[in-house]
């Protein structure tokens, strides 16, 4: 069980690169978002809820595995705040998936990596698993916001 929980926080894989892997460990969720761009709103829904339920599932042992418990290979909940990201994107405007697994991507690893605002706040204020998950939630819920008022002016 120690082993399944530590690739599911490390993304499968995707956040084992020794550079930058939080930015290689979200574009290892970008296939899965390619495949449901277009999909209802309850698959977004309930991704994203088994993402988070996983990340807090996963990520307590993934931690004490690597000597850390916001260790930068641990990405499932880059994962997870992409996926917040994909979804406002694909729901709340209409472009292509390629451009809007750009934006988002882009999009999500700025507000990740810079930590602004509410980010920051999670990041310092929340322990363990939930704050190591709910910085990335955060940063995807920027892009969400900014996707619906695109979508809200764009008509």
């Amino acid at each position: 069980m120690n082993r399944l929980k530590f690739w599911i926080a490390v993304g499968l894989g995707s956040g084992l690169s020794t550079k930058a892997p939080g930015t290689t460990g979200t574009i290892g969720i970008l296939p899965l978002l390619f495949f449901i761009w277009e999909g209802p709103l309850i698959v977004w829904i309930l991704g994203f809820f088994v993402l988070c339920g996983l990340a807090i599932w996963s990520i307590p042992e993934a931690g004490r595995q690597l000597g850390e418990s916001d260790h930068g290979q641990i990405v499932i909940d880059e994962w997870a705040g992409m996926w917040l990201a994909a979804c406002g994107i694909s729901l709340c405007t209409d472009l292509t998936v390629w451009i809007g697994l750009c934006l988002g991507f882009f999009g999500f690893r700025i507000f990740d990596i810079t930590k602004l605002g509410l980010v920051s706040w999670c990041e310092r204020k929340l322990a363990g698993a939930w704050g190591v998950l709910m910085d990335d939630i955060a940063a995807g819920g920027y892009v969400l916001i900014l996707a619906l008022v695109f979508g809200m002016i764009s008509g």
